[in-house]
């Protein structure tokens, strides 16, 4: 801080004077952030400009003659929301929900008035109280989902100098304990099949047979769908870690998709649908298939973790799994391990023959009866 010129390759100062100044104090580490700008070539006036800098600063902070709007907490939120960096993000709308929450709690306070231990009463709350219409409270895991939004906005705020200070900084994260090992055998799995729509058990087969996520599956379209070579390919658009994936499906997923192919549709490109519109869940049938077959807590994504276990047990490398199913873990082993389209193809063909094999070892009853025609799910407008 202060008054100086550079100096050039051989020690001796040259070019314009230089002021240093500080201009605000960082709100999370309390430490003053400082810039520089040239001010001619006289010591005289860089002194004088100098002078005047440090007199706006000491007017600025030390004594408080600085004004500056005061902002609901919901006309931050309301503003954040706006924000292409907001929009961008593929969890926008749950953000939206998560932002009503959070207006309802702080919307009507200010901003720079919002305290980490108000937060923390917030987050008890959330997870003592049950949600309006519901019977359970929320879990840590989602509210640690509003208080990362919560973060956010703030971060952005003082990034625009609308606020001074985080209050969610010194807010410590819920632990989690979301870990599941729910895992279903070939016999449930066709026990499931059994008892949903054509629609619907299209979906669950794609899942079962290549680990791909809800959203990635109902979003698919034939342009990612290369029947030549047997294989999808997702963008990074498409996929929540928004990195491309390659993956390849074995013979009985070409017949299915094959047959879907004949009814494909004018106005759109999706892959699944129903009555000629898009599909965009099928949570309703697939809860009461489980229900049917006699599954108790299983859901959708642990199709996901089921395609993982039988990859696993049909032989296939771990570094080959974490490359089909897009699994961004062991960021050290992905580094160092590389999987081609031969592997990957490979890996399929293995566990295209495990679950064969599955049928034809002798554990399995008969085949289950037909699918069964269902209710319409809920579609796109």
């Amino acid at each position: 801080m202060g008054v100086y010129r550079r100096k050039n390759k051989h020690g001796e100062p040259c070019g314009p004077w230089i002021i240093q100044y500080p201009v605000k104090v960082d709100p999370q580490t309390g430490k003053v952030r400082y810039t520089s700008e040239k001010s001619g070539h006289g010591k005289r006036l860089a002194d004088l400009a100098f002078a005047q800098k440090m007199l706006e600063w000491e007017k600025k902070k030390h004594l408080g003659l600085e004004k500056r709007k005061d902002y609901l907490f919901r006309e931050l939120a309301d503003w954040y929301l706006t924000l292409p960096v907001a929009k961008k993000k593929k969890s926008y709308n749950k953000d939206e929900q998560r932002a009503k929450i959070l207006k309802e709690r702080f919307g009507l306070k200010n901003a720079r008035e919002i305290k980490p231990a108000m937060i923390e009463v917030f987050q008890d709350d959330m997870l003592t109280k049950p949600r309006e219409g519901k019977k359970k409270a929320y879990k840590p895991a989602t509210v640690n989902r509003m208080l990362a939004l919560m973060k956010r906005i703030f971060n952005l705020a003082i990034r625009e100098e609308m606020v001074d200070r985080n209050p969610c900084f010194k807010v410590s994260m819920l632990p989690e304990n979301n870990k599941r090992d729910r895992v279903i055998s070939m016999a449930q799995y066709q026990a499931i099949i059994s008892h949903l729509p054509k629609h619907a058990a299209e979906i669950v087969t794609t899942a079962y047979n290549t680990g791909m996520r809800a959203g990635e599956i109902l979003g698919l379209t034939w342009d990612r769908v290369n029947m030549k070579e047997g294989y999808i390919d997702l963008s990074a658009e498409d996929t929540k870690t928004s990195e491309p994936r390659r993956i390849f499906f074995n013979d009985d997923l070409k017949e299915m998709f094959a047959g879907l192919g004949k009814i494909r549709r004018i106005r759109h490109q999706h892959v699944f649908t129903y009555r000629g519109k898009p599909i965009t869940t099928i949570r309703s049938s697939f809860q009461v298939a489980c229900a049917k077959a006699g599954i108790k807590d299983f859901r959708f994504h642990d199709l996901r973790h089921t395609f993982n276990t039988n990859m696993r047990r049909a032989g296939v490398d771990r570094s080959v799994i974490m490359k089909i199913t897009g699994h961004k873990t062991t960021a050290m082993f992905e580094r160092y391990n590389t999987v081609d389209s031969k592997e990957a193809r490979t890996a399929m063909s293995r566990f295209d023959g495990y679950l064969r094999n599955e049928i034809t070892s002798g554990l399995l009853q008969g085949p289950p009866e037909g699918k069964k025609e269902g209710a319409a799910e809920r579609l796109t407008p």
